[in-house]
């Protein structure tokens, strides 16, 4: 289950589907990113959770997305509720041109099958900065200027 799930996610990032991606999420779902970026923060709801890949999709030119390795934090536990852990490669380039590549892990809690906690690691946070800027204080609910 959770492997067609994370399959299905990461090909919808690169093909920045954002219909595609929402689809996984759960109305209660959060969403934490890493950084000091205008998107970095804690995401809250879906509505705000779409409305960050939207902003984050719009700035991207190309997302390229490479799944390294996967392991499940509850190997019994499928019925109801698990999590997940994905380390992930991704290449991405702005609408301005500017080429960033970094490596992470995110950690994947899925009830029911729709993602209710998303919480990514990313190794460097700082290289996001060269598409995004640095942000005084990272972004809470809805990212500003969306």
């Amino acid at each position: 289950m959770f492997e067609r799930l994370a399959a299905r996610s990461f090909e919808a990032m690169n093909r920045k589907d954002l219909p595609g991606v929402m689809r996984f999420w759960a109305d209660d779902g959060v969403f934490e990113f890493p950084g000091h970026t205008p998107i970095s923060g804690r995401i809250v709801g879906k509505p705000a959770i779409e409305a960050w890949f939207r902003r984050y999709f719009d700035r991207m030119a190309s997302v390229r997305f490479t799944v390294r390795r996967a392991g499940i934090a509850n190997p019994v536990g499928l019925t109801y509720s698990n999590t997940f852990y994905i380390e992930w490669d991704v290449d991405l380039t702005s609408v301005d041109g500017v080429t960033i590549h970094t490596s992470g892990v995110g950690a994947y809690t899925v009830r029911r099958g729709k993602l209710i906690a998303v919480k990514d690691y990313v190794f460097d946070p700082s290289v996001g900065e060269a598409i995004w800027g640095r942000a005084e204080t990272p972004a809470t609910g809805v990212p500003s200027g969306v």
